[in-house]
């Protein structure tokens, strides 16, 4: 401890040892060459701290300060080593050397323990090569925002769609461009308040939307409300508002965003599309009373025709020759076709404009009494009909008559000679995934009975099948059997309208359904038809 003492007591004391050219010998160069060096050392190891505590300076976000420091003082602490050696070749200050060196020594093993620290967390550093890459990857990132912000502003002026917020707390409504250019303002002065808002509004629906929007306040809902505007150059347009309510800490409404899109033109749109869905609506009905009052014109003279025809028959009898008589059984013939033609024809022109409201039907019940209808038919031609257990369904009970009625009456109909028309009647329920693919793919029509895809699968039709064992026909001529007064055989060969499956295809349209046939000739026909168990203006349950 002595020692120790004695040690600072002689601190700056040079009496113990001689100057360092007076140890050994020196030679001028040898003696001048170590001093230089020394001093080039010294000035070297002190202009480094310099530079980097300047460096340090300047950049007021650099990480790592600490270490800079200490590494610039450990520099200047080695560099003042070399001068105090360079100074004791005259002046031998070996205790000050020596004090100096152990400060070095401090201040070197602390910049280690803290670069030994460091280094865990320099190692996460990027090197300059990953920064150049992060830079790059960056660029893409930004050129392909800038690209998708470029589209998604494209795709707001396609459908005049601009975007809001509210800042309530600090009651600032900020637009962005789109939404000033809908509201006929120039880019610029984006920001307003509220009640600046509102003044840019309809006068007549000022009150109107502040009511919504308080309620929105109320409820922690935003309402989605209409409202028109009025351009700087006196234009009104309508306008259709959306927007979410995004709570604080404590439950309140500190923020509202939200769009605003035009709708004037879809307004104006749907206007159109209902005075021209009125007009037609109109024309069916005047169509209607056409047909109706057509028909009555024709029946008159149709039947005046058809009783001085019987009247000629009876009276003439056997006096006309063999062609006279030919002559009348055509005009008779003729007669009683064109009856059922303007028949037929007045019963298509009903379908098109049938207002009944639909009800829960079972279709057994409407299958009975279309059997009995043609219990003179079945019994003439020794068919056989077939029918399951067939199920409950929404629909007009007078048109699905119709429907069973043709279709039955033509499997009758249209059998072999000699073969006795064997009929069989089923049905089922399905759902919307078990569809067969010649449905949902046909181009006969367009298919809609599936309203919402999202529910497919809980979806359920009813499949009819009507197969019979008759005549057949070429699955080429599929789409022609469905047209109106179009037929495969000649009315000599089979009696008919041609008008019986136009009238089955437009009941099952009626019903949202679709229908389509399978054939071969001379092995049968089958008919499929697919009707929504449930149709969609009713309230049946499901």
């Amino acid at each position: 401890m002595n020692e120790v003492w004695e040690f600072f007591q002689k601190l700056f004391d040079t009496a113990d040892f001689p100057p360092r050219w007076h140890c050994g010998f020196w030679s001028q160069f040898h003696g001048w060459l170590y001093i230089c060096s020394d001093l080039a050392i010294w000035a070297a190891y002190f202009a480094i701290p310099i530079i980097i505590l300047k460096f340090v300076a300047k950049k007021y976000d650099i990480r790592f300060t600490r270490v800079y420091f200490l590494f610039a003082s450990f520099i200047l602490a080695c560099g003042s080593t070399h001068l105090l050696d360079a100074i004791m070749f005259w002046y031998p200050y070996y205790r000050i050397n020596a004090l100096m060196r152990f400060v070095t020594a401090i201040v070197s093993w602390i910049t280690v323990y803290n670069l030994v620290k460091l280094m865990p967390v320099a190692n996460t550093l990027k090197s300059a090569e990953e920064f150049e890459k992060e830079i790059e990857r960056r660029k893409t990132v930004e050129e392909q925002l800038r690209i998708n912000n470029k589209l998604l502003t494209e795709a707001q002026e396609i459908a005049k769609l601009g975007h809001w917020q509210w800042d309530v707390i600090t009651n600032k409504v900020e637009w962005s461009d789109m939404t000033l250019k809908l509201y006929g303002l120039p880019p610029g002065n984006r920001e307003m308040t509220y009640d600046e808002y509102l003044q840019k509004l309809h006068p007549d629906d000022r009150e109107y939307v502040n009511n919504a929007v308080m309620e929105g306040f109320k409820t922690k809902v935003f309402p989605k409300f209409y409202h028109r505007i009025i351009w700087p150059n006196g234009q009104t347009k309508t306008m259709l508002s959306k927007g979410e309510v995004i709570l604080g800490e404590n439950g309140e409404v500190v923020t509202m965003i939200g769009t605003v899109q035009d709708i004037t033109d879809l307004i104006k749109t749907e206007h159109e599309l209902l005075l021209k869905t009125q007009k037609l609506e109109s024309s069916n009905v005047e169509l209607q009373k056409f047909a109706s009052i057509t028909s009555h014109d024709l029946r008159e003279p149709l039947r005046k025709i058809m009783t001085f025809g019987s009247m000629l028959e009876r009276e003439a009898a056997g006096k006309l020759g063999e062609k006279g008589e030919m002559y009348l059984k055509k005009v008779t013939e003729a007669s009683s076709r064109m009856q059922k033609l303007i028949d037929s024809i007045l019963d298509f022109s009903k379908l098109s404009t049938d207002n009944q409201e639909f009800s829960r039907i079972n279709l057994n019940d409407i299958v009975r009494h279309v059997l009995s209808d043609m219990e003179v038919a079945i019994d003439v031609n020794k068919a056989e009909i077939n029918s399951n257990q067939l199920p409950e369904i929404d629909g007009n009970a007078s048109q699905l008559g119709q429907l069973f009625q043709n279709l039955l009456s033509n499997a009758i109909k249209f059998h072999r000679k000699g073969v006795a028309p064997i009929i069989t009647v089923t049905g089922e329920v399905i759902t919307a995934d078990m569809l067969p693919a010649e449905v949902t793919q046909s181009s006969l029509y367009n298919f809609t009975v599936v309203r919402n895809p999202e529910f497919n699968k809980s979806e359920r039709f009813c499949k009819i099948t009507i197969q019979d064992n008759g005549i057949g026909f070429e699955e080429t001529y599929l789409d022609k059997i469905f047209l109106i007064f179009q037929r495969l055989h000649d009315k000599s060969e089979y009696e008919g309208t041609g008008i019986g499956l136009a009238v089955v295809k437009k009941v099952t349209e009626l019903h949202n359904g679709f229908i389509t046939a399978k054939s071969k000739v001379g092995e049968g026909t089958m008919f499929t038809i697919i009707l929504p168990v449930v149709h969609r203006h009713t309230n049946s349950p499901r």
